[in-house]
């Protein structure tokens, strides 16, 4: 077997994505297998997603155990050399999807494999632009983009991983809410020597979240920095960071964190409500998520457990 697909599901119904991927497979190779773990989503999108098990192996956990350890969950499942890692919310817009990757995969000796994702072209309703905005700009870049530095930016939908790699470097599990572990998880590759190489290959990110939902979801990812910077202890990740590298800068020049402290009471609550109500420009998120970072640096919090 050379390529095992993996996809976590949770309260997503995957039928459609598992349709279309099955039928490329089912025309194209017998190299490819399809693997579903449902994460404890609501029983409502479980009795739609059995399904799914007619033409792949389809499990359901009992109980939820967050984003980065389901994908770990896969490994005992995985009979191919490689892992192709997608969201259960993603949309496959190319008809030779599976084709692109199982012919490069037959010719390269590529480790880590990077097709990335997109979002649509169609502006979305007001209550819906802040993820779409910020996303478009700044995570989904183009395949000549993510060649200019193709070991940095590293994001975690659309990706193949060697099956033997993934088990020396897993999915660091003690991050169990959103956001960052696929920068933990990619720096961590960087440093162990690992060259990731892209494709032009995309899927699309189909669900959007609404904006009260994203800026909750922000902060959850910025606690999830703050902690890993706290405890990885590595001056090279912070650098790299480019907003946790302005943010400890900050706490280190007294007149710029008393400036800071000065206005965040003021300028915070008036950037949350622009954001929420989709007034969107990117300086205003921007600004948002400095002031977010250096609240938790100053008031010294992170989680425990990690």
């Amino acid at each position: 077997m050379l390529l095992s697909i993996c996809i976590p599901i949770y309260n997503t119904d995957i039928r459609p994505l598992a349709d279309e991927l099955n039928r490329q497979i089912q025309a194209f190779t017998s190299e490819v297998e399809l693997l579903f773990l449902d994460d404890a989503s609501d029983v409502f999108f479980k009795e739609k997603n059995r399904s799914v098990g007619k033409f792949s192996d389809y499990q359901e956990l009992p109980e939820n155990i967050g984003r980065s350890k389901i994908r770990n969950a896969f490994i005992p499942f995985v009979k191919g050399k490689y892992m192709l890692f997608i969201d259960g919310d993603s949309q496959i817009i190319h008809a030779d999807f599976i084709e692109k990757y199982v012919v490069k995969l037959r010719s390269s000796a590529a480790q880590v494999l990077i097709g990335a994702s997109v979002y649509a072209d169609n502006m979305p309703s007001r209550d819906q632009r802040l993820r779409w905005t910020y996303s478009r700009t700044r995570e989904s870049l183009t395949y000549a983009a993510r060649m200019q530095n193709p070991n940095h930016g590293f994001k975690s939908n659309n990706f193949i991983i060697e099956k033997e790699l993934f088990k020396n470097h897993p999915f660091d599990e003690r991050l169990t809410t959103y956001g960052h572990e696929d920068t933990l998880f990619g720096y961590q590759l960087r440093k162990a020597g690992v060259q990731m190489d892209h494709m032009d290959n995309p899927v699309l990110n189909s669900n959007l979240d609404d904006n009260a939902t994203f800026l909750k979801k922000t902060k959850e990812a910025l606690c999830n920095l703050w902690n890993i910077s706290r405890n990885l202890k590595d001056p090279q990740f912070n650098e790299d960071q480019k907003l946790l590298r302005m943010a400890i800068t900050c706490q280190r020049s007294w007149w710029k964190k008393s400036m800071v402290q000065i206005i965040r009471p003021i300028v915070l609550p008036l950037l949350s409500y622009l954001l929420a109500r989709g007034y969107m420009h990117l300086s205003f998120f921007d600004a948002y998520r400095f002031l977010q970072l250096e609240r938790l640096i100053s008031h010294g919090s992170f989680d425990e457990r990690y």
